[in-house]
């Protein structure tokens, strides 16, 4: 009866050629006598020598013998030798014994004249990793250490070639594929095959294969599961694979190789760009300051323990042990990908930069910004956002000109600052004006969420509290009329801040794991105010270091108190904002309202609002003792006009017109200076307020004040 397996051969153990045959009983060779086995080895790996030394394993190259650059690459038979005497009379019977139903296919003697077993099956591709683990399998379930005494274990190795030996006999049929393929799985389950490549997770190859194998897995895609051969399209179904983390162990020799990866299936391409997608989202969520290691979320910098980081990256497909030929993992690599790649210095909010990494001052800081402006609509046709253009023009006071434009030129410029992250300075904004007039609604609800969000910063202008990070994060800040500045010092901080935060393009910011530190920073401070004494008070001093760092706009008494219900005023504002926005951006500004200056729109200070605040403010305390000085100096120097001075000058003159006491702060001479200074610039706008001016003649400064009691303010409230 002829086999329908291939053995390979060698004609002597120096040959590097592997010849085949099919039947074992076909083979016609003769060899010499050998007194010793010495001789008989000598004669084996004699090059002269014709022979058969055949295997059931077959490697890479097929027509060559197994060696370390021809490894194993399909097997189809077993073969167990014994050197140990036995009993030839019984020997099938032991056979049937001991093999219970998994008879071999062939025994033989060989050259010593011990036993030899042979069972053939069909032959099956196997990698060379799961080569070792396949045998193993098959010596435990054959049973071959427990059949005859003797065993030899290096019948196990791929690259055992066996001389011919003789009296082959057939006794049994060739193994069950069933049976074959059991154990080459289990083997795969033992010592999975390794490959260098990448990881890639079950999910993203199994969506890759149902996307271009439609219909040739069916059930679930994962480590173990058997199959077909689903991308060699031949139209058998049967199973002939199973699938591993790397790739697809093949018991079907129609795959060609006993182990095939994911780039030989799916290819190069494929791989790459998951290589590239792993690598990019582990650069986009992990970090490292030199102590700590970061992950973004939601647009917060957080800090995680090395051990969940780990544990993270292992969820996400990276390898908690090297590979075959590697000496760190795919875990370790990442760790140090992400400590060289992602070194930062700090972590901050830099909200004009879309930039993942800004580096300022030679610090890599990583941007945690995380706001979004309103997207324009396509059509900012003023019919598209009916209520705030109904809203908005009625609600300012007009001047010479609807001051409307100069609201809508300052919103254009902070919204397209932040829209396209071009980081443009400009005027802080107050609005004035009656209660139930929308005010915070604009500042919030307008300004806030056209630029992606607000924050109160009430305590912090007021000098109340110190730096709170979290202002950094918003390119609004919002101060209404619930806080104020009662005294002159606050004020004076008030006025410091206020200046400070408008006129400089950084700001400091203290992160939580960072020292402090300067970032750029070119939002806007918005100021909603009543138009009484309390809130007036917080407005900045009106001097001409600041007047042109103020947008201030009064609201109308008559503007509309009426307003839909909260809910559905929330809705219509955030139904029309993108329309208005898209109107900011089409919007020409008028030419006179564009201005030279670095906040680029002209500012505009309400008269009254500019009067109030100055009647309203602390620094007014200054005009009473002006005020009492030009009647007493009026009295002193009958028929003068205008005193001239310096401050030390009015100081003492003043405690003089007192009996020699000091008159209120009279006494604190950079508290009159400041004053002074005020004053100096409110009389140019408001022709009520008496005329002082300042002199300077190189050596000093010399004050000038109108004494003439027209000035008075009792004859100016009574007019």
């Amino acid at each position: 009866m002829k086999s329908n397996m291939e053995y390979r051969y060698l004609k002597n153990l120096k040959d590097k050629k592997a010849n085949k045959f099919t039947d074992p009983l076909s083979i016609q060779k003769k060899k010499p006598k050998f007194s010793d086995k010495a001789k008989f080895r000598a004669w084996c790996a004699d090059e002269k020598t014709d022979h058969v030394f055949y295997s059931t394993v077959e490697g890479d190259n097929p027509s060559l013998r197994i060696q370390s650059d021809n490894p194993p690459n399909a097997i189809s038979g077993i073969v167990a030798d014994y050197d140990a005497p036995v009993d030839w009379d019984i020997v099938e019977r032991i056979i049937q014994t001991q093999c219970k139903g998994l008879l071999p296919t062939w025994i033989s003697k060989t050259q010593s004249g011990y036993m030899r077993l042979v069972w053939e099956f069909k032959k099956i591709p196997i990698s060379p990793d799961m080569f070792a683990a396949f045998m193993q399998r098959m010596c435990t379930h054959l049973r071959l250490d427990r059949i005859f005494a003797g065993f030899d274990r290096s019948s196990l190795k791929s690259n055992q070639y066996f001389e011919l030996g003789e009296d082959w006999k057939k006794i049994g049929d060739p193994l069950e594929d069933s049976v074959v393929q059991t154990m080459l799985l289990k083997a795969a389950m033992d010592k999975p095959p390794q490959t260098t490549e990448t990881s890639i997770p079950m999910e993203v190859v199994g969506q890759e294969v149902f996307k271009r194998f439609p219909e040739r897995w069916m059930g679930e895609f994962a480590v173990g599961e058997r199959g077909p051969l689903f991308w060699i399209d031949d139209g058998i179904e049967r199973e002939g694979c199973q699938l591993t983390e790397d790739g697809v162990i093949c018991y079907s020799d129609r795959a060609g190789k006993g182990f095939l990866t994911w780039r030989e299936i799916l290819g190069k391409k494929f791989v790459e760009d998951y290589e590239t997608t792993k690598l990019g989202d582990l650069l986009d969520n992990y970090w490292f300051n030199g102590k700590n290691f970061f992950k973004l979320l939601h647009g917060s910098a957080v800090p995680i323990p090395k051990d969940q980081l780990v544990l993270e990256l292992r969820k996400s497909g990276f390898l908690y042990k090297p590979k075959k030929g590697q000496h760190i993992s795919e875990v370790d690599a990442a760790i140090l990908t992400i400590s060289n790649e992602n070194r930062i210095h700090e972590i901050a909010p830099i909200i004009w930069s879309k930039e993942r990494v800004v580096e300022v001052n030679s610090h890599r800081i990583l941007n945690s910004q995380n706001i979004y402006p309103v997207e324009p609509a396509d059509n900012g046709d003023p019919k598209n956002w009916p209520f705030i253009h109904a809203w908005l023009n009625q609600l300012f006071v007009n001047d010479k000109r609807p001051t409307i434009e100069y609201f809508h030129a300052h919103m254009k410029r902070f919204y397209e600052s932040v829209l396209y992250r071009v980081p443009k300075q400009g005027q802080g904004l107050i609005l004035v004006g009656p209660t139930g007039r929308g005010k915070t609604l604009i500042a919030r609800r307008i300004i806030g969420a056209l630029v992606g969000g607000y924050s109160d910063a009430s305590e912090y202008i007021c000098g109340q509290t110190s730096f709170n990070k979290e202002l950094a994060r918003v390119p609004c800040w919002c101060v209404d009329d619930t806080k104020s500045a009662a005294s002159f010092q606050d004020q004076r901080k008030a006025t410091e801040i206020f200046k400070r935060v408008v006129a400089n393009p950084d700001i400091s910011y203290m992160a939580k794991y960072c020292d402090e530190m300067s970032i750029p920073w070119s939002g806007r401070i918005v100021l909603t105010l009543n138009m009484d004494a309390n809130s007036l008070s917080v407005i900045p001093a009106l001097d001409s270091s600041n007047r042109d760092k103020i947008m201030a706009l009064r609201i109308s008494d008559d503007s509309t108190k009426n307003f839909p219900p909260n809910a559905d005023l929330e809705d219509i504002i955030t139904r029309e904002l993108p329309y208005y926005a898209k109107w900011l951006i089409d919007w020409d500004v008028p030419k006179d309202i564009i201005g030279r200056s670095r906040y680029g729109v002209v500012s505009y200070i309400d008269k009254s609002i500019a009067s109030a605040a100055y009647d309203n403010s602390s620094r007014s305390s200054i005009a009473e003792l002006v005020e009492f000085f030009s009647k007493r100096a009026r009295e002193y120097w009958d028929g003068d006009t205008k005193w001239r001075g310096t401050l030390t000058e009015f100081q003492v003159l003043l405690h003089e017109f007192n009996g020699g006491r000091s008159v209120g702060m009279s006494h604190n001479l950079e508290f009159v200076r400041r004053g002074m200074l005020i004053i100096e610039e409110s009389c140019k706008s408001n022709k009520h307020v008496r005329p002082v001016k300042s002199l300077g003649f190189g050596g000093g400064k010399v004050w000038e004040i109108d004494i003439t009691d027209k000035y008075d303010i009792d004859k100016i409230k009574s007019k």
